[in-house]
C-alpha cells in the first residue's frame, strides 16, 4: 500500500507541473531580462518558438553584446579563433544582436569579427537613432 501511495503522489506532482512554454510573452520577457547574455542566447532563444518570440519582443535584452568573458575564459590566443569559420559565427551573433536590438545596441565587445559585421551593427544603430 505504501508503494502505491508514493506512486500516486508522484503522479499528482507530475500532473501539477506547468508547461513553461505557455507563459505569457510579457512574463517570459520579464524573466529573460534577469538572465545573462549566455542564458538568453543558449536557453531562452533556443528553447522553443514561444520563448524565442518573447525574447525577440524585448530589444533591450540585446542592447549589449559582450563576448569578452567567453574569450577571456579560454585564453585570448586560442588558435581556433583565428579561422574564417569562427569569424563567421561571431559575425552571425553580432548581426543577430543588431537586428534583435532594433536600434538599441549600445555596447559591442567582441573579437575576430569582420568590418562588414561591425558596419551592419553601426548602420542598424543609426537607423534606430534616426527613427528610419
Amino acid at each position: 500500500m505504501a508503494t502505491g501511495d508514493v506512486a500516486g503522489g508522484e503522479s499528482a506532482a507530475v500532473a501539477e507541473e506547468r508547461d513553461w512554454s505557455e507563459m505569457t510573452p510579457v512574463c517570459l520577457a520579464e524573466a529573460f531580462s534577469r538572465l545573462g547574455l549566455e542564458d538568453v542566447w543558449r536557453g531562452a532563444m533556443a528553447c522553443c518558438r514561444a520563448w524565442r518570440d518573447a525574447a525577440a519582443s524585448r530589444p533591450a535584452l540585446f542592447a549589449a553584446l559582450d563576448l569578452e568573458p567567453a574569450f577571456a575564459s579560454v585564453g585570448a590566443d586560442a588558435a581556433e579563433w583565428w579561422t574564417s569559420a569562427f569569424q563567421r559565427r561571431v559575425d552571425a551573433m553580432l548581426r543577430s544582436a543588431s537586428s534583435l536590438a532594433a536600434g538599441e545596441l549600445r555596447e559591442v565587445r567582441v573579437r575576430h569579427c569582420s568590418d562588414d559585421a561591425l558596419a551592419f551593427a553601426a548602420e542598424r544603430r543609426m537607423q534606430g537613432i534616426g527613427g528610419s
